[in-house]
């Protein structure tokens, strides 16, 4: 029961991190990678389920 919840905190703060560095990015560096504004969450919930 512990691992699991460690590993859904880690997902957590996987997608946390990541969600704050893509809303940090410039546009034209998200454009250069083929993110929208738009779909920064997908991708940072994307990235923390392979983390």
């Amino acid at each position: 029961m512990f691992d699991r919840l460690r590993h859904r905190f880690a997902r957590w703060l996987a997608y946390r991190q990541t969600l704050a560095s893509l809303r940090q990015a410039p546009d034209s560096t998200l454009a250069d990678a083929g993110i929208s504004r738009e779909e920064i969450r997908e991708h940072a919930r994307h990235a923390s389920l392979h983390r």
